[in-house]
């Protein structure tokens, strides 16, 4: 792309003056004041301004850690940004404010689903929020009701989960594939098989009711 130089008069009034040289430049008067326009250069000057505004404001880096923990892609995240995924990379390897956040909130949310997947497997007891019905009366001295009203109250209630045998399996399938592993029955050799059909052996089936009895007896 051809770039230009612009003289500006008093007058307001731009004069486009021809390129004389190779990246010299003339103005027919030499007492003006000489304007030198780049978009090259101007383009350059925003990039700089958006990567120093998303790496030094606290307030930013919170928001791309709060994008990564969401599970957004850096595909995802620069678009968001209004930056191309590979200017994004970029910001990574240069500024370690960036780099960080981002790897920052992904390890955080990928821990808060590990120990969400690890409770599933153990069960327990966890507290709900529950709305209950209540009634109150009134007496007189005598011991004659008076008055009966019902009411609405929030209290919390003690609810036992019972552990999920899918997040079992998935965790000790993928934490100790050696010990279990998914086997695929062959359907040519049993008709009445079926697929992706979870094999235990008897050790371990007695592992996990071990640890299915445990939990109901810790209730108990």
């Amino acid at each position: 792309m051809r770039r230009s130089l612009f003289c500006v008069e008093k007058s307001y009034k731009t004069v486009q003056q021809p390129r004389h040289k190779a990246g010299a430049f003339c103005c027919a008067n030499k007492n003006l004041p000489l304007l030198l326009y780049s978009p090259e250069k101007a383009g350059e000057k925003v990039a700089r301004q958006r990567w120093e505004e998303w790496a030094n404001d606290e307030n930013r880096i919170a928001v791309l850690q709060a994008w990564a923990r969401a599970g957004l892609s850096d595909e995802k995240i620069a678009k968001n940004i209004g930056i191309s995924r590979s200017t994004l990379n970029e910001w990574k390897k240069k500024h370690q404010s960036i780099r960080e956040a981002m790897k920052t909130g992904k390890e955080i949310a990928n821990r808060q689903v590990e120990n969400a997947l690890f409770r599933l497997t153990q069960g327990g007891t966890v507290k709900v929020r529950k709305l209950f019905k209540l009634k109150k009366t009134q007496y007189d001295n005598d011991g004659k009701k008076m008055s009966e009203e019902e009411y609405l109250e929030t209290g919390e209630e003690d609810v036992y989960i019972e552990p999920d045998f899918k997040a079992i399996s998935f965790w000790l399938r993928n934490k100790m594939p050696e010990e279990w592993r998914d086997k695929i029955l062959d359907n040519q050799q049993d008709e009445g098989a079926q697929e992706n059909l979870i094999i235990l052996t008897p050790r371990q089936v007695s592992q996990m009711k071990e640890e299915i009895n445990g939990s109901q007896n810790e209730k108990n």
